[in-house]
């Protein structure tokens, strides 16, 4: 019985060491019949670019950003700026049927300029003129427009003095407010004229075009005052009106009885207002410095606003893809390119900031892209922000302008030629479930205030990622 216990112990380890054996000779047939691997490259390549300075002297000034103001710069030069505008009006006016024209005693146009939103010196003594426009404005207005014929100099509709100051605001609303307003008194037969409009014709007010027709809009110039220049958010104009009600108060005498008595209350609404759905525009007269145009003459790429100097460009696409011929005409996946450009300030003692945004766009598609309103696609146009901790703007998302060019072949001098030029982009973000996109919904020129940039193009830097897989 010993024997055979052991016998099976010694048959049953023979079994296991088979079984190991076959574990560790496990046939290569099928593993070697493809052999292969996927190759990433990533390249970060440092290129000099052409690049010329233009200067624009015109520009698609139509906005709903305003500038108001004058300043001189020994760097930058000078700027004067003054903006005219059609005004969008309420269908309705919310005014109880017991208040009668002579009750309305007064219009306002209030100015909105946003604290911090000025350039130069806040306390610097201002003064504008409002004027109202006797003839329809042009629909290809531009910053050159200029408005003689199109209102009467010796008639304005009101004249104040301001500064752009927070200092006059009392403290509550200095912490709570966020805009500086500039109060401008309208002449009172104009008030009570819209006011009998409103009441006997109010069909004019159902539409832009038919209001313009009865009112085509102010023409806001700077008349005193020079070294600051403010950004005017917004143009609003309110109506006012008197009347009386029965306030419940304590009787004067010393019986501590209430009565009705009759008092003499104020109300007010807004009628008119600028908006993007009216046609507004800038007019912007802006002379180079000496030190600027050396600069540019010299062959530095100087981007400036408003107006001014813009940066053409020839991104080397062609050159890029016969880096990486043999790969990307077989089986390549272009991943990734992006575009870098260090930028800085031009020195100067205003403190006047690179521009916030540039747009990089089709040299044969710049006219177009503005005057369509369009938005950049990621094929023919991008956009890139300022990013303060690397000095320099990132263009992302161009693989689908670099994809067409390899499908293409070659790249022609139309796909090549870029203009870059400052803008503002307005974006909206949708939040998913588990992300959060970022859609761009409008993209202007930059009017938002004077600025100077100046582009290293001789450093630019070319991010460049594709994949290929490779098999045996």
């Amino acid at each position: 019985m010993k024997l055979n216990s052991l016998y099976a112990i010694i048959i049953a380890l023979l079994g296991i060491g088979a079984l190991t054996s076959c574990e560790d000779n496990t046939s290569p047939i099928g593993g070697s019949l493809v052999n292969n691997e996927v190759k990433i490259t990533v390249d970060t390549i440092e290129m000099k670019l052409t690049a010329s300075s233009v200067y624009e002297a015109d520009f698609d000034s139509r906005t709903q950003t305003k500038l108001l103001g004058r300043i001189n710069v020994p760097e930058y030069g000078s700027l004067d700026c003054s903006f005219v505008s059609q005004m969008l009006t309420a269908t309705k006016m919310n005014i109880p049927d017991s208040i009668k024209v002579e009750d309305v005693d007064s219009m306002r146009m209030v100015l909105k300029v946003p604290r911090g939103s000025l350039t130069g010196d806040s306390l610097a003594p201002q003064q504008l003129k409002v004027f109202g426009l006797t003839k329809q404005l042009p629909s290809d207005i531009d910053s050159s427009f200029d408005p003689t014929g199109f209102y009467d100099p010796q008639n304005p509709l009101g004249i104040k003095s301001y500064t752009l100051s927070a200092l006059s605001m009392n403290d509550s609303l200095f912490q709570l407010g966020s805009d500086i307003s500039i109060p401008v008194m309208m002449p009172r037969k104009m008030a009570q004229d819209i006011f009998t409009q409103y009441r006997e014709k109010p069909e004019i007010f159902q539409w832009p075009q038919t209001f313009a027709q009865y009112f085509p809009g102010v023409y806001v110039e700077q008349n005193f005052g020079n070294g600051c220049i403010g950004v005017i958010s917004n143009m609003e104009f309110w109506l006012y009106w008197r009347y009386q009600k029965q306030v419940y108060q304590k009787k004067d005498d010393d019986s501590g009885d209430y009565e009705y008595v009759w008092q003499t209350a104020r109300d007010s609404v807004c009628l008119m207002s600028s908006r993007p759905e009216v046609l507004s525009a800038n007019r912007v007269v802006y002379k180079v410095s000496d030190y600027l145009k050396n600069l540019a003459d010299s062959g530095k790429s100087i981007i400036t606003t408003p107006g001014g100097y813009y940066v053409d460009i020839n991104f080397p696409a062609q050159q890029l893809i016969d880096q990486y011929d043999r790969d990307l005409y077989s089986s390549a996946v272009v991943s990734k390119l992006s575009f870098e450009i260090p930028a800085k300030e031009v020195k100067n003692d205003y403190g006047l900031p690179v521009a916030p945004h540039l747009l990089m766009v089709k040299k044969s598609e710049r006219e177009a892209f503005f005057r369509e309103n369009k938005v950049p696609d990621g094929k023919t146009s991008f956009y890139a922000p300022y990013d303060e901790e690397t000095g320099s703007y990132t263009f992302t998302g161009m693989r689908d302008y670099i994809l067409e060019i390899i499908k293409n072949g070659s790249a022609s001098a139309e796909d090549t030629e870029f203009s870059l030029i400052p803008v503002i982009v307005t974006t909206e973000v949708v939040q998913g479930y588990t992300s959060t996109t970022t859609y761009v919904t409008g993209c202007s020129p930059y009017i938002g205030r004077p600025t100077m940039t100046e582009l290293d193009t001789d450093n630019a830097i070319i991010l460049f990622t594709y994949s290929r897989q490779t098999i045996e």
